[in-house]
């Protein structure tokens, strides 16, 4: 299940008082108790969702010019951590606080956003292991912890073959703190360092290398398509416009507010 977390942000330079018009709509309440829900960041606006439901509430909110994400939730029993505020947004009905520890903010991302040359990718040429997380072969990211990794996405280049091994993947990596991510062929990532004996296809070997970062920091963003790419699905098909605004969207969305936390 998922819940959806307000940011207490608003997209794209959006009037305050306008957003929250809207939002009072979407949810049929007043001003105060939308008031309620920007008065600090990170209020939880809706759980116990579907991933269907919760997306439906995500694309809503963004559309009203707030930013939110999706959390998945912790499953039943599991230890609790620290509870992030929540407030409910249908008048005399308060939901209990939420109790779920860090987990992955799985995220849809609209390519609606115009690009932006500020989140330009960096190229890289392969990633390996390194003593306390990730080496990017550049030489101050060469020991990059988990912990730093804000958001992981992937999509397939639309203007790439494929060869001996296998159809390109263009992975992309945010670090926190740092406005561009960087951009690689997934096939160059050296997966034998993270473990032993990886898969022989390059993307049945990707996504056993995706499932282990997202072991390693469990509070960063998955973007939802990767997140299903790693359940099986194909990853959506880009051209190199499409593709600057689908990073570019990833890029606003940590700049709000939605950057996974320090685990």
């Amino acid at each position: 299940m998922y819940k959806v977390v307000l940011s207490g942000k608003f997209l794209n330079n959006a009037a305050p008082i306008a957003v929250k018009q809207r939002m009072a709509a979407i949810f049929k309440t007043s001003g105060p108790v939308i008031d309620k829900l920007f008065a600090r960041p990170n209020t939880v606006v809706k759980k116990d969702l579907t991933i269907e439901k919760a997306n439906q509430y995500v694309r809503a909110i963004e559309k009203a010019g707030a930013a939110c994400y999706l959390k998945k939730m912790a499953p039943p029993g599991a230890a609790p951590a620290a509870a992030p505020e929540t407030v409910s947004p249908t008048p005399n009905r308060q939901e209990p606080a939420d109790t779920s520890g860090p987990s992955l903010r799985v995220i849809p991302v609209q390519t609606t956003y115009k690009g932006e040359e500020r989140f330009f990718p960096k190229q890289i040429e392969g990633i390996a292991a390194s003593s306390n997380g990730l080496n990017l072969k550049t030489d101050d990211l060469l020991d990059v912890p988990y912990n730093r990794i804000a958001a992981l996405a992937a999509y397939s280049p639309s203007d790439a073959g494929s060869d001996v091994n296998g159809s390109p993947i263009h992975f992309l990596i945010f670090l926190k703190n740092m406005e561009r991510p960087f951009i690689m062929d997934s096939r160059l990532v050296d997966y034998a360092s993270f473990q032993e004996n990886p898969p022989s296809k390059s993307a049945a070997a990707f996504r056993g290398f995706l499932h282990f970062l997202c072991r390693q920091n469990t509070g960063m963003i998955l973007e939802e398509t990767t997140f299903d790419f790693i359940s099986g699905n194909e990853l959506p098909v880009f051209d190199n416009e499409k593709a600057m605004k689908y990073v570019t969207a990833i890029g606003m969305l940590i700049e709000a507010g939605g950057e996974g936390e320090e685990g």
